[in-house]
Formats: C-alpha cells, structure tokens, sequence
C-alpha cells in the first residue's frame, strides 16, 4: 500500500492549521505522501472541503483522511499496508476517544451496523480513490459526513475490514459539531432517504 495519501483538510480560523501541525502531522511519523489542505472560507461544510482537498492533489491509490485535531497511534501505516493483502473496499481501524485529559480504551466497533445507522468507521478509515469517486466523495450533510460516506461503500456491496493494530486517536470535543448535532434522529432520517433516492437512481 505504498500509494497512500493522507490528506488533513480544514476551513474557517487558521488555528486549525497550527493544531494540524502541532497533533495531526507529527503523528505520521514523516509519511511523505502529506497534503495539508485549509481554505479560510466558513461557510463550506467539512465533506466539501474534503472533496477540494482530493481534487487539489488528485491521489490515484488509497486515502486516509485524518482530521487536524486527532493523531494515528504509532504504526498505524505499517498495519495498514500489513493486511492489504486482504481484499477489502475500506480499511477500518480502531478507535481511541480522548476527552480532556482522560484517554478511553482503544476497540473495535465491528460490533456496529453501518447499515442501520451506528457507524463504525472512524474518519481515518482507508478508502481507494475509485470507490471514493464511484460513491459520489462526501455529501454535504450537517454533520456524519463520514458515516454517509462509508454507509454508500456498503450499500453498493463493499467490504469491511477491520484492523485492531491501527488505531485512530480521536479527540473528542463536547462543543464540537458532531457532539452538538441538532436533531440527530432528523438529521439519521435525512442521510437515509437521501441514500434510498440515490439507490434507486
């Protein structure tokens, strides 16, 4: 898996810049196929900017889309490339929540079904660029943007595998735009619908 790109993207205050390089960036451990990617427009959503960032580098093999506030746990490459060799769509790590200065275990939520709604793909998860453009890249949603994402991918028959030696670190912020969704029961109803349409199309 040595065509791999790891793209951080962000938009709005430039602190998320300073935050990419003080957590996100040392994480990869020099992994040289970086993109940064910031746009100081506030009025995108996350998935547009997202889809910018893979258009402005126009990777061919597989992406990592790793926000600027969380951090791969050491090694996190290195397993992925070590079950490559299993065929799969996506590529799905553990994850590790960190709220304030309390880090929860890290696991595996192969417990969850994408289908039904509990997603278990944390946004580190490793997608090819063909499934991401076959499925459309991010939609922009009010929040979940990633579950949409990878939900799509196993909709259309895609395959799951999860890594336990790869963990994502995500740090949790309770003000922060996925913990302070509002209606999410409206907003889980919407991205449904919406997938049935386009199904269906």
């Amino acid at each position: 898996m040595d065509d791999l790109t790891v793209i951080v993207a962000s938009f709005g205050d430039r602190s998320w810049i300073d935050l990419a390089q003080e957590r996100a960036i040392p994480s990869l451990d020099g992994w040289e196929d970086t993109f940064v990617y910031h746009v100081a427009d506030t009025d995108w959503t996350v998935g547009h900017v997202r889809n910018l960032a893979v258009l402005a580098r126009d990777p061919n093999g597989w992406i990592l889309f790793l926000d600027p506030d969380d951090e791969l746990a050491d090694g996190y490459i290195d397993s992925m490339q070590a079950v490559a060799q299993n065929p799969a769509d996506l590529y799905v790590p553990a994850l590790q929540l960190v709220r304030g200065d309390r880090k929860y275990p890290a696991a595996v939520l192969d417990d969850r079904d994408i289908i039904s709604g509990i997603n278990p793909c944390p946004i580190g998860t490793l997608i090819h660029r063909d499934t991401f453009d076959r499925v459309g890249g991010f939609w922009d949603e009010r929040a979940w943007e990633d579950w949409s994402l990878f939900r799509r991918v196993a909709l259309t028959g895609g395959q799951l595998h999860f890594n336990p030696d790869a963990v994502y670190v995500a740090h949790s912020d309770p003000q922060g735009r996925n913990s302070t969704v509002a209606h999410p029961q409206r907003l889980r109803k919407e991205i449904l619908d919406s997938h049935e349409r386009w199904m269906q199309e």
